[in-house]
């Protein structure tokens, strides 16, 4: 047992894809889901989660795609304010947790009939997954940091972006030769395995139209708080590994 004063608690990345839905639920349910599997492995039913999650609407190329992002302290709090580092273990049960609990939801809120319930259950490709991103090491700032940055940052880079006019580049977007865009923005990422290339192309009024589809409504909270988030910014506690 040890006594760590002013110092920054390892952390993970997992990032939860589903299909779009509602948000507000889906937070509930990732942090249950969360919570239950930190307790299982840590042997800590009264365990407490330290974490932020931030919910993403976008791919790389600012498509609709709705997931959620959490930084998680890498563990659980006790009540006593110890803290206990989780062991390393697959988080495959988390998918599994997650998949039956948000379409128990559905199924709940009259949404989704119980006989499509089930086949959804049946189903080898779900549509939902868990990627556990690289553990951020204890006392790591910087790489904290990034890690928050990352899940909080804005749909499109303006560094990404170019515009053409009419007479500049003369990019196509349609595979005929005498169409041409009548002025384009270009917008480069990293490369698309899907689309095969790193870059893609827009006229104004529809990438206009695509980044705002991610702005949220006034009442919407792109980031959750959840109890013991201030840990992971170097509050004193305890720790203890198993």
């Amino acid at each position: 047992m040890s006594r760590v004063e002013k110092q920054l608690l390892p952390a993970r990345h997992p990032t939860l894809d589903t299909p779009q839905l509602f948000l507000k639920q889906l937070c509930r349910i990732a942090n249950e889901c969360l919570l239950e599997f930190l307790q299982q492995v840590t042997h800590r039913p009264d365990g407490q989660l330290g974490m932020v999650m931030t919910i993403h609407t976008f791919g790389e190329y600012m498509g609709y795609n709705c997931h959620l992002h959490a930084l998680v302290a890498d563990g659980l709090f006790s009540p006593s304010g110890m803290f206990y580092v989780a062991p390393k273990v697959s988080t495959k049960p988390i998918e599994q947790l997650f998949r039956v609990r948000v379409i128990k939801m559905l199924v709940e809120e009259e949404l989704l009939a119980e006989e499509l319930a089930r086949k959804l259950l049946g189903w080898k490709h779900s549509g939902f997954s868990v990627h556990n991103g690289k553990p951020v090491k204890r006392n790591d700032a910087e790489g904290l940091e990034r890690v928050a940055q990352y899940i909080m940052r804005n749909p499109f880079s303006l560094e990404k972006m170019q515009f053409n006019k009419p007479d500049e580049g003369g990019f196509r977007l349609t595979p005929e030769p005498d169409v041409r865009a009548d002025g384009c923005v270009i917008y480069r990422s990293g490369m698309n395995p899907k689309i095969h290339r790193n870059f893609e192309i827009f006229t104004p009024c529809d990438f206009i139209a695509a980044i705002t589809q991610h702005i949220p409504d006034k009442s919407k909270i792109p980031a959750q708080r959840c109890r013991g988030a201030s840990s992971l910014s170097g509050t004193s506690v305890g720790t203890r590994t198993r």
